[in-house]
């Protein structure tokens, strides 16, 4: 698993290599620089946006993305970065070359990003000149200026119990399937069970469950290490039906592969290869759809599975957020509560809390 941490590595480096020196200051340096993944996001973030000015802002033309200096950013208006996110909102090629030619040639519209993307981008260039400010090397911050979009807030899609069966019986039987995906069920059974029941049982991210190693798993306790999103190691527990189900997977892939069970991937294809998120993601989607019906199972993902382990638990739990959010590995109580607002009769289960009180 720690190659998954130098894999971040290696790409958060590639990237600073092609930008500036105050940009490795400024990544290295600000408060989430423990965290891999989000440092990733934001070089990326920071890299678009440097590009975009070398392409479309008048101040910085002729210059490579490695010469722009902080000076150069401290001429950035507020209307400088408007214009940023005006574009982004409108494509998604990220280029920022003048494409608008060819795209209208081949015909094609162009893709947009979402108001939640945008808002990010946003938000790592306002922390980047935020940065620069605090240290003294920047007077102002453009991005602060910004107006700042309110997101609409999403309707959560997740199982119900009974829905989480249906799914599970639909793998477990492949009734519904239809073509190759019927042939081949047989084939996948043992492995895509033991995959959407540990899903559906902890609340995985699916490719934290795909970075494990056979040799991660404990049954003794029933426990997996997993590498949390953001770098950090953390011991997840599943239950005991789970575990039956991963026993008898990972005891087929020991025999079918004579090496060390530290070193075979938890989930592979018929090859012997770690199996890839979108995989994942479409078995899931080829289940939810057979088991749940086409309305319910095109909304089916990976991550929805995760939301339904969530409501399940805090409804078991007797409504224990604070034990949903270690469980789900949260760095904030505010992204937990999203399903205790989500959750149904919260409201109305109360009525008579007060009653008799009086």
């Amino acid at each position: 698993m720690a190659n998954n941490i130098v894999n971040y590595s290696d790409r958060i480096n590639e990237l600073l290599d092609k930008m500036p020196d105050f940009v490795t200051d400024y990544i290295f340096n600000f408060r989430d620089s423990d965290n891999p993944s989000t440092m990733l996001q934001y070089s990326r973030d920071i890299y678009d946006f440097l590009s975009f000015l070398v392409y479309n802002h008048a101040d910085f033309d002729g210059l490579a993305i490695k010469e722009i200096t902080l000076e150069d950013l401290s001429k950035l208006k507020a209307l400088d970065i408007n214009r940023y996110l005006t574009r982004i909102r409108s494509t998604r090629d990220r280029r920022y070359k003048k494409v608008r030619t060819d795209i209208k040639e081949k015909n094609e519209v162009p893709q947009k990003h979402n108001d939640s993307t945008v808002k990010r981008l946003r938000a790592t260039l306002s922390s980047m000149f935020s940065y620069f400010i605090t240290s003294g090397k920047l007077a102002a911050n453009p991005a602060a200026a910004t107006r700042q979009k309110k997101l609409a807030e999403k309707k959560l899609i997740y199982l119900t119990n009974e829905q989480q069966a249906m799914l599970l019986d639909e793998v477990r039987s492949g009734a519904n399937l239809a073509g190759k995906a019927a042939a081949h069920h047989e084939r996948f059974v043992v492995r895509d069970l033991a995959m959407i029941l540990l899903l559906l049982d902890t609340g995985l991210r699916v490719s934290e469950m795909l970075s494990t190693d056979i040799g991660d798993y404990n049954f003794d306790d029933c426990s997996v290490l997993v590498i949390r999103k953001g770098g950090d190691q953390d011991i997840v527990y599943y239950s005991d039906e789970c575990a039956a189900c991963l026993q008898e997977y990972f005891s087929a892939q020991l025999a079918k592969y004579d090496m060390d069970s530290d070193h075979i991937p938890a989930f592979t294809t018929l090859k012997g290869e770690r199996l890839g998120v979108r995989a994942v993601e479409i078995l899931v989607k080829k289940y939810a759809v057979a088991g749940l019906g086409s309305t319910l199972g095109q909304t089916i993902t990976p991550h929805k599975l995760r939301s339904s382990f969530a409501m399940s638990f805090y409804a078991a739990s007797d409504k224990d957020i604070l034990l949903l959010k270690e469980k789900l590995h949260h760095s904030s109580i505010n992204t937990t509560n999203i399903y205790a607002k989500a959750a149904p009769g919260k409201k109305a289960d109360t009525r008579n809390l007060l009653q008799g009180l009086r």
